[in-house]
């Protein structure tokens, strides 16, 4: 919004965790907990192996087959919530190899790909357990995740749209309603090169906003996050070393300095556990929020929240995610006010994706120095503590 040649940026990541959809396993079933985990269901019905061992009289062997399955199944949706996708892809495949049938399988096997790295198969599997059970709504939303975390936006909204479709009154509807909006505003808009040298046309559509070189060293107040469910020491460590990686990539032209007292500091850091914080419907969706004010393009002082909450009510929050969620929104508030279209950024539009990794792309780098580039270097280090 903008009144008084003041503008106030909020800049948010159209994302949805994948994690947000962990399958129940066809025939043998799972029930949600009053935490939202899964557990098990004591059921009558088999999957395909035992039922065919049932036929030929050899109960004995159904009920190991079916108790195998069972374990490789629960073993791998522990490790899914745990972010150990490889393991997890391990106890899958082989769950998936004695009960072929079971679409709940095939969508937790295609999580543990997506969630690994390999997007084709994870779309595969995905696709796999729709064919056996075309209304599995985690499927759908899967796919589309997958296509909008290789910047295939068009695949993407074809596929959140399915989705919609069919579950429009769902509990996440409304974001992804509003990631649809997003990608659909980014198709066709001539976005820069995904793997040209920078992103820096992707960052200028509403307006390039940067600090002004009198501000510099900025001062960055980090609230204690002692009290907030959820937060380590480490994370504190890791937020400012995020300040200081993007500065060493403008070649010291851009510094900042730590405070102690908030009325000092031109960017206010904090932390949550609350969603609600983050994103504006409070579907966890979000790991983080940043914000700017601006008077013209001059960016006067800033916000950023970190969500220290995993996705999973049950889940691990890995020191990995948290470091991209830091680098990211330290981005934004030092100006990166759009997203890169290469899932190797940390800037990309999705940060909860397993091709970003917890450091600066060499296109992250080049995009920031662009901004800074007419500033002159100061001598004083990158950071103070």
């Amino acid at each position: 919004m903008r009144f008084n040649n003041i503008s106030v940026v909020h800049s948010k990541n159209f994302s949805l965790s994948s994690r947000l959809a962990v399958c129940g396993l066809s025939g043998l079933l799972w029930i949600l907990s009053a935490t939202g985990i899964p557990a098990w269901s004591e059921t009558n019905d088999l999957v395909q192996p035992q039922a065919k061992l049932e036929e030929t009289g050899n109960s004995a062997l159904a009920r190991d087959s079916e108790q195998k399955i069972r374990q490789l199944f629960e073993e791998g949706v522990d490790l899914l919530k745990k972010n150990r996708a490889y393991d997890a892809r391990e106890r899958l495949e082989k769950a998936a190899y004695l009960a072929p049938r079971s679409a709940g399988i095939h969508c937790n096997l295609g999580l543990a790909y997506q969630n690994s790295g390999n997007i084709n198969k994870a779309i595969g599997e995905f696709e796999t357990a729709l064919r056996i059970n075309p209304s599995m709504p985690e499927a759908a939303l899967n796919i589309a995740g997958c296509y909008q975390s290789v910047g295939d936006n068009e695949n993407a909204i074809r596929w959140y749209t399915k989705y919609l479709d069919e579950n429009g009154k769902a509990a996440q509807a409304d974001q992804v309603r509003d990631i649809v909006e997003s990608l659909k505003h980014s198709v066709g808009r001539g976005e820069a090169n995904p793997h040209g040298p920078d992103y820096f046309a992707n960052i200028g559509r509403e307006g390039v906003f940067r600090w002004a070189q009198e501000k510099v060293p900025l001062r960055v107040y980090i609230e204690s996050g002692k009290a907030i469910s959820g937060f380590y020491p480490r994370y504190d460590e890791f937020l400012m070393q995020s300040f200081v990686d993007w500065c060493k990539a403008t070649d010291g032209k851009l510094s900042v300095v730590r405070v102690d007292k908030s009325n000092q500091a031109d960017i206010f850091c904090s932390w949550t556990a609350n969603p609600q914080e983050v994103t504006t419907n409070g579907t966890q969706g979000e790991r983080g929020s940043a914000r700017i004010i601006a008077k013209g393009n001059t960016i006067l002082r800033a916000t950023l929240v970190i969500l220290t909450k995993p996705f999973l009510e049950d889940g691990i929050l890995s020191d990995d995610d948290m470091k991209k969620a830091c680098l990211h929104e330290v981005g934004h508030v030092l100006g990166l006010q759009g997203h890169s279209n290469n899932n190797h950024d940390v800037m990309f539009f999705t940060v909860d994706t397993s091709t970003v990794w917890p450091v600066l792309s060499k296109r992250d780098k080049s995009t920031m120095a662009k901004l800074y580039e007419g500033f002159v270097k100061r001598a004083e280090s990158t950071a103070k503590k």
